[in-house]
């Protein structure tokens, strides 16, 4: 595969995009709340597959190799022990999921199915994780309950909204980058 000079581009700016998403947080515990998985959602909404995936994956290298452009301005390999960390890994293979099934998509109601999709792989992998951490590493005993209302209760409107946003805008930036 020959990656050109135009799809290099899209990668960098979309990393870029993910960090700027990351730099606008609120914290509200373990898991901040950020604009991150608006743009993986763009980012699988604007990329093949491949570049899709690859985009996020760059961006959790740069992150672990201690740049810091994760929530809160870190980085580094510690953060792998982050209660926030397994929605990072989930981001990965969402971005790669949604170009899968949505990219160049035009239609509002199949692009939302495949968000919303996504935000189910986003939890699946990123609740499980945060549960691990903050009991097994962290030492802290909370059950199923208590991680879902830190990690997903009050993230499911907002998140809705960036998928709304998501669907509408993308198709409009896909047919102008593609001219």
């Amino acid at each position: 595969m020959k990656i050109k000079t135009k799809d290099i581009t899209k990668i960098a700016l979309l990393v870029a995009l993910i960090a700027v998403g990351a730099f606008i947080s609120i914290p509200i515990g373990p898991v901040p709340f950020t604009l991150q998985n608006f743009f993986v959602f763009m980012t699988g909404l604007l990329l093949t597959p491949f570049y899709a995936g690859l985009t996020v994956f760059i961006y959790v290298l740069l992150g672990l190799i201690g740049i810091p452009i994760f929530a809160g301005f870190t980085g580094g390999f510690e953060s792998f022990l982050k209660p926030s960390f397994g929605f990072l890994i989930a981001f990965i293979i969402g971005a790669a999921f949604i170009s899968k099934f949505a990219h160049g998509e035009k239609s509002f109601g199949k692009i939302m199915l495949v968000l919303i999709l996504a935000e189910v792989i986003f939890y699946a992998i990123g609740l499980p994780y945060m549960y691990l951490i903050l009991n097994n590493v962290m030492g802290n005993s909370m059950d199923v309950a208590k991680i879902l209302s830190l990690g997903m209760i009050p993230f499911i409107i907002p998140d809705m909204v960036k998928a709304v946003v998501a669907a509408i805008i993308a198709p409009k930036i896909l047919k102008v980058i593609n001219k």
